[in-house]
């Protein structure tokens, strides 16, 4: 069963995220290998200076453009999944019921502020799209919530305690990512399988796609995720 189209976020971000779905949703290890640092750091200092700048001309991988979208996430102030709701997110997940235990995260969600919610759930519905592909991209939702909970979630790993808890964190957006449909379309339980990681490509320079002409939209502002609400905070058009 294939996703709605894809659920309105912040302009920025839609338009951030483009160029990783239209280009790289087949590219191995997409989020897990990683882009080169100067480029990644550019990037974000391009979109601050000139949205009008173009990927093309600055040479830029898809893998360089994922690790800016995760840069945004892991720049913003406070992280997308809220603290305060990271207890009960945690002692929902060990719900030994399937259908209880989704029921229980569903509801949790719902909490999250206005914005949060949109922007989870837009991200969400990327990852579940690229998990579709994995048998080309080798990125499963496993792979994606390794790659994604420390960013989305932030915990404090120098917490001794919470090192025990890393696995639970996982399963959360692993979760998130499989029952995509459930969380946010008002779809069905799916039924899913453990499956096993994907060994990481063996050789990561080939996993770049053509460049095609694609303009650069107006830069990402980590603001627009805030408690302080305005009358348009999503700034949907």
């Amino acid at each position: 069963m294939s996703l709605p189209p894809p659920p309105p976020g912040p302009l920025p971000l839609r338009r951030r995220r483009r160029r990783p779905t239209l280009l790289g949703l087949c590219t191995e290890g997409l989020y897990r290998v990683s882009g080169n640092k100067t480029d990644q750091d550019n990037i974000q200092k391009q979109f601050d200076q000139d949205h009008s700048i173009n990927l093309v001309s600055m040479e830029v991988t898809v893998n360089a453009v994922a690790g800016a979208l995760k840069a945004f996430f892991a720049d913003l102030p406070d992280p997308l999944i809220p603290y305060s709701l990271h207890p009960e997110l945690l002692e929902a997940a060990k719900i030994p019921d399937k259908t209880e235990r989704l029921h229980a995260l569903k509801e949790i969600v719902k909490k999250f502020h206005p914005v949060n919610y949109d922007v989870f759930r837009y991200v969400i519905t990327h990852l579940n799209r690229v998990s579709q592909q994995n048998k080309i991209n080798l990125m499963t939702a496993d792979n994606l919530s390794i790659c994604f909970w420390p960013t989305l979630m932030r915990p404090d790993f120098e917490n001794r305690e919470f090192l025990s808890t890393t696995k639970i964190h996982q399963s959360v957006v692993e979760t998130f990512i499989q029952q995509c449909q459930f969380f946010f379309y008002n779809g069905e339980i799916v039924e899913t399988t453990n499956t096993v990681a994907p060994p990481p490509p063996s050789n990561p320079g080939q996993l770049v796609e053509p460049m095609v002409p694609l303009q650069l939209p107006p830069p990402l502002q980590p603001q627009l995720i805030q408690p302080q609400l305005q009358t348009d905070p999503l700034g949907i058009i």
